[in-house]
């Protein structure tokens, strides 16, 4: 534990970040995780592997992080 803080100093600037508006506890990924993953992947019957889910997962993090422009002009390019 000591050597874990210790090596990881620079990183527990708490009130730095959170005096620079960074959220610093676990709420808003717990939150994105529910919107974003859970929605998607978890209704009943469905299954996906690894290779079927880091696509989809991809798709839907541009989506909902307003990049899905983006994501339809590198398939007009690649058409």
């Amino acid at each position: 534990l000591l050597r874990y803080f210790t090596e990881n100093q620079y990183r527990m600037k708490y009130k730095e970040y959170e005096a620079a508006g960074y959220m610093i506890g676990s709420g808003p990924i717990e939150a994105a995780h529910r919107t974003v993953v859970q929605k998607r992947m978890k209704p009943s019957g469905q299954r996906w592997s690894d290779n079927g889910a880091t696509p989809i997962l991809n798709l839907r993090c541009a989506r909902k992080s307003g990049r899905w422009q983006m994501v339809r002009n590198i398939i007009k390019k690649a058409a």
